[in-house]
């Protein structure tokens, strides 16, 4: 066997959720789910520096250089030895960070076959011949957000930048998915396998067949709409009411979407789809592959339930428990959802908090009374969840809610990405404290009626 080549495995189970959730879907739409990064160079770096720091990647990291093929057995991930990759090289007098992100986009546009090709693309942007931004495409088979992160630093100190994260995961022997595929189905593992599937036999023990699971065909036809929150208001009051009732701010936005969501719906009992990083062990923490994978977290929202903060310290404790055993055999859940309920897996209403720089600090200052503002999008993704809340980082915190406009019209879309700039303010100053009245808030804001 060549050097750096390994014997053919199963997928994780990170890997298997993406190509079960990714098969149904047609090729020409695999590149919605594409993850983009661009990295600046240093100036006075030259060409074949940039191409050495690259093969570095690839060499260190097995899921650049692997292929996933269809075996007897179900899909298998066969890694490659390490050779030097090829990077495309496109020319961009002036370029700047969001030139680069224009070209990093285009090169997004073109599917990858996974069985011939390696799950990653990297253009070298130059401007007058010298190298000033590297853009990396991956396919989210190899890399969730966490691994393009680790990617992109590492390229960034390869090519002689001031990163610190970059520089501290260079010095280190990164860990591979072909090795975590093995733990996973190792007799070892089988405690937290067999968590995860009593976890599900109770979802399906307990919850209604019209609430969950959602049927897969329920994503997949195309047409979404979406609007992005801009408010530094909302971050500010977010830190406050977190340093107030001692809840994360991430609960404290998964509380509202649940609101947000049984307003949609029409229903008090909601299930979110979280999305589990599943990096809770030490060893597997910093691997450069696709961890996420979708934990349902049911909730009712009963208006006698009492103070908001109250419920938000329940949905904790519930998301907690979701988050914990988020790491599963996709097939074999598969398997058990159609023998119980006789219907594909699929999910819907998903909740992802990433704005991880909101601390709740006790002198989290009290904001600026100037509502945010609502920036209409064209989404990149125009197929899987009907209704889809991401926390973004940054200084306006954005949030962006993506919506089937057949769930949700583009004037209550824009009501309801308002209504949470407006509801973090009345939380924040004393004005709603139950969650009776943070259920009608969202109600009058999208115009479905004074409350469930």
């Amino acid at each position: 066997m060549t050097v750096g080549e390994r014997p053919d495995r199963p997928l994780t189970f990170g890997q298997l959720s993406v190509w079960r959730i990714m098969e149904r879907h047609p090729v020409a739409r695999w590149p919605e789910s594409y993850l983009r990064a661009t990295v600046p160079v240093p100036a006075g770096t030259s060409m074949g520096q940039v191409n050495a720091a690259l093969a570095v990647l690839c060499e260190r990291h097995e899921s650049l250089r692997t292929h996933f093929v269809t075996g007897p057995g179900g899909p298998l991930q066969r890694v490659m030895p390490a050779v030097a990759p090829e990077p495309e090289h496109v020319e961009r007098p002036g370029v700047r960070a969001d030139d680069a992100m224009a070209v990093a986009d285009e090169l997004a546009r073109m599917p990858i076959d996974r069985a011939t090709e390696f799950g990653r693309r990297f253009a070298v942007i130059t401007d007058e011949g010298r190298p000033a931004h590297v853009a990396l495409i991956v396919d989210h088979i190899v890399a969730d957000g966490f691994g393009l992160r680790r990617l992109a630093a590492e390229l960034a100190a390869a090519t002689g930048a001031g990163h610190a994260d970059g520089r501290r995961w260079l010095a280190q022997t990164p860990p591979q998915p072909w090795d975590l595929a093995v733990e996973q189905r190792s007799e070892a593992a089988r405690p937290r396998r067999t968590a995860s599937w009593e976890r599900w036999r109770q979802l399906l023990r307990t919850l209604p067949p019209q609430l969950f699971p959602v049927p897969l065909s329920a994503g997949e036809t195309p047409g979404r709409i979406e609007a992005i929150l801009h408010a530094p208001r909302a971050r500010a009051n977010l830190a406050l009411v977190s340093a107030r009732t001692g809840i994360t701010p991430a609960t404290v936005l998964l509380s509202l979407t649940a609101v947000a969501t049984a307003t949609v719906t029409r229903s008090t009992d909601v299930v979110l789809t979280l999305q589990s990083g599943n990096r809770f062990a030490s060893r597997w923490r910093s691997v450069v592959s696709s961890m996420n994978q979708y934990a349902p977290l049911p909730l009712t929202l009963s208006p006698s339930t009492g103070i908001f903060a109250e419920f938000a310290a329940s949905a904790h404790t519930a998301a907690f428990s979701a988050y914990r055993t988020g790491s599963y055999d996709f097939d074999a859940v598969t398997e058990l959802v159609q023998a119980e309920r006789d219907v594909e897996l699929g999910f819907d209403h998903f909740f992802n908090f990433m704005a991880h720089q909101v601390t709740p600090a006790a002198d989290a200052p009290a904001g600026t009374a100037t509502p945010g503002w609502v920036e209409e999008a064209i989404p990149h993704r125009q197929i899987g969840p009907r209704f889809d809340v991401k926390i973004r980082e940054g200084a306006d915190m954005p949030i962006a809610i993506r919506v089937d406009p057949v769930l949700l019209p583009r004037d209550e879309l824009h009501a309801l990405a308002l209504w949470f700039d407006e509801q973090l303010h009345r939380l924040a100053t004393g004005v709603d404290n139950t969650l009776s009245d943070v259920l009608a808030s969202c109600a009058r804001a999208t115009g479905r009626g004074a409350r469930l």
